[in-house]
């Protein structure tokens, strides 16, 4: 017997160490695959189904295999839940000696120079960074790692990190004071000791688009690379293959600039002038940007104009608009060549002013670049509105070669998995997007038994899928409440966008008040793994939540038995980068719609209708509540990427099954209408 089939046999070691632990005949073949590509340092992408177990099927045998590997993740959260959870139990399982390590971004890292520095000035823009910053104070003195993910009673996404955490911009390198004591250079250190290092997407990538600058560290000293959720990696990658300079990076420059000129060279220019000047055209752009700012539509909840994130292409812009675009960006620049000159003259007196200059000429080159980009370039270039200001990107609408050189850069084995990345049993989507079209591939089925275990509902007399407030009126049809109020387990309802989570939210008010034994959980409430948290905790709570909450969510068990998607998740038709890549297509003869939205849709509602079976024992509902899925051609096309649920158009069906008996046999597909 081979080791693999030892390994992953039932009375194998993983057997022994771990209590309920069942062979998965998909699970080794998954395996054995992983080993034959590291063995032949080449490429693969699988599809691992729910439940087929591939962290472990790719965790043992690059514990057997030779060489440095890496595994990267989709989120820190994954990171955090291999290292601290997945690898200790299996490097005991097996007997492994090999050294293990993580590594984040810099930003998820306490910077004691920083934290130093933010304690001198004292100065704080709200009221609750007060009390953060003095539990930071605490966290500091007791952290040994500093990764901020430890210091729990202040949530990730709290401002007051930027203050005491450090950038690629802004940090000193060698010059830090505090170098000795620096978390990132210390964990860098174990990176570079580590036999196996678990990173994520944003770090490999960052990596990546590093090394056309001579800076990638982690690439050239691996032998093999392991994707883990690799169905995020495309959108990942073409945000670092980008460029990309925002207002509030800009007015954060403006600010450092006069803090740093006060301290280390208050005699060298009037730095209050100066930097004032710099931070008012911004302030102008800003303001001049509300006339052109994406508005919200009709129907939506009341909030400010630019409070919602929206996009705006370069193209879309008359003459006119353009010209006030440029004629503002021009002020900037001549505001930043002023700053760039005190900078130069004061650089010697002090490393953070030094990297301020540095950090001037980098910003000077993005706005130039924006400005000047050419119309032939395969690059779109584009706004994004949020309530934090504006951001302007230029952005590849076509990743292929440029991925296609990393991966030929040296021989080295690339594992592609997620448990979404085919479409109609194919992989010819996920292999155009990164240049993979000589890759080996595989499916590895998942072992539930999906038609006993899940109903899928598309009800027959469905809202039109295009009503801004679709949500809503789902919620209030009487099919769709019956079903709410039947069943007994938790209820996900997953919405394509944040207004429908307002929507949906503003309904939960009133039924909640009906069923005041229900807890419900709304995205934005709290941090995202309080909520999942709670949800676990409750048994038969009502989270609402948008994109967010369609993945990387693993709730088994009666805690989740109905998941309520409004509809197909398409991406809006007049997103700059898909508009961009959408005309590409046409000039090549390829229509867009069937390559790239209805494929990129299919994956994503597959993430979405994952979250529902999570084990052999559970069983749930699953409504769509858009009838193109049952009635389109493509609709049929993304329906047969999705789990074999057994299938209704017909609610009193699917309300019958839900509150039938836990072991009761569902309807057959024959007896179902055709769907």
């Amino acid at each position: 017997m081979s080791p693999l089939k030892e390994i992953f046999s039932d009375s194998g070691v993983l057997s022994r160490s771990a209590p309920g632990y069942r062979f998965r005949p998909g699970q080794l073949d998954l395996s054995q695959a992983i080993e034959d590509a590291l063995q032949r340092r080449s490429t693969l992408i699988a599809e691992a189904g729910t439940g087929v177990g591939k962290t472990f099927a790719y965790l043992v045998p690059l514990m057997l295999s030779q060489g440095r590997s890496i595994v990267s993740t989709a989120t820190r959260h994954l990171q955090d839940q291999l290292y601290e959870r997945d690898l200790p139990r299996l490097k005991s399982a097996l007997g492994a000696s090999i050294h293990v390590a993580v590594l984040k971004g810099r930003a998820n890292y306490l910077c004691t120079y920083r934290l130093e520095r933010q304690q001198e000035s004292g100065r704080f823009s709200r009221p609750e960074d007060a009390r953060y910053f003095s539990d930071i104070v605490r966290f500091a003195g007791q952290t040994r790692s500093g990764d901020i993910a430890e210091c729990t009673s202040i949530p990730e996404t709290a401002p007051i990190w930027s203050m005491v955490t450090s950038t690629r911009e802004n940090c000193l390198g060698q010059q830090c004071p505090n170098i000795s004591d620096c978390h990132v250079m210390a964990a860098r250190d174990a990176a570079a000791k580590a036999d196996l290092l678990v990173i994520n997407h944003h770090l490999l990538c960052a990596d990546m688009a590093l090394r056309d600058e001579g800076f990638g560290e982690l690439l050239p000293t691996v032998d093999h690379i392991v994707i883990d959720e690799a169905h995020a990696l495309p959108e990942i990658a073409t945000a670092f293959f980008s460029e990309s300079i925002s207002t509030q990076a800009l007015s954060s420059f403006a600010r450092d600039c006069l803090e740093s000129g006060l301290a280390y060279a208050r005699d060298g220019a009037s730095w209050p002038d100066l930097c004032g000047r710099l931070e008012q055209c911004v302030m102008d752009l800003r303001a001049q940007a509300g006339a052109v700012a994406p508005v919200p539509t009709a129907g939506s909840i009341t909030r400010p104009r630019m409070a919602e994130q929206s996009r705006l292409s370069w193209d879309q812009l008359d003459g006119q608009a353009q010209a006030r675009w440029l004629d503002g960006l021009a002020a900037i620049e001549s505001a930043m060549d002023h700053v760039q000159e005190v900078l130069l003259i004061n650089a010697e007196r002090h490393p953070e002013i030094a990297q301020l200059s540095a950090l001037c000429s980098e910003y000077c080159g993005r706005l130039a670049a924006f400005k000047l980009q050419q119309p032939d370039a395969m690059l779109v270039r584009w706004m994004e509105f949020s309530r934090h200001g504006i951001t302007l990107r230029l952005t590849p609408y076509e990743i292929a070669e440029r991925f296609q050189q990393e991966l030929t850069r040296q021989p080295r084995a690339w594992i592609m998995v997620s448990a979404t990345l085919a479409i109609g049993g194919r992989f010819d989507h996920f292999s155009r997007r990164l240049g993979l079209q000589d890759a080996q591939t595989l499916i590895a089925e998942s072992p539930f038994d999906f038609p006993q275990q899940g109903l899928l509902l598309v009800p027959q007399r469905l809202p039109d899928p295009k009503a801004p407030d679709l949500i809503a009126q789902l919620l209030a049809q009487t099919e769709i409440s019956d079903l709410l109020d039947a069943v007994s387990g938790g209820v996900f309802i997953l919405c394509t966008s944040h207004r429908g989570v307002s929507y949906a939210a503003q309904w939960a008010e009133q039924w909640g008040a009906r069923h005041p034994d229900r807890l419900v959980l709304v995205q934005g409430q709290a941090p995202r793994p309080l909520l999942i948290d709670q949800f676990r905790a409750h048994g038969a709570a009502v989270l609402i939540g948008s994109h967010s909450f369609w993945e990387g969510v693993d709730v088994p068990g009666r805690a989740l038995s109905l998941v309520l998607i409004d509809k197909l998740p398409f991406a809006p038709p007049d997103d700059p980068v898909l508009r961009a890549r959408s005309k590409w297509m046409e000039q090549q003869g390829i229509d867009p719609f069937s390559a790239i939205q209805v494929p990129e849709a299919a994956i994503l509602l597959k993430q979405g209708v994952g979250r529902l079976i999570r084990s052999e024992s559970d069983r749930g509902l699953i409504v769509i509540g858009d009838s193109r899925l049952a009635e389109t051609g493509y609709g049929r096309r993304i329906l047969r990427s999705l789990p074999a649920f057994s299938r209704t158009r017909a609610p009193d069906e699917a309300l019958h099954w839900l509150t039938a008996a836990g072991h009761s046999k569902p309807p057959t597909e024959t007896e179902l209408p055709e769907l």
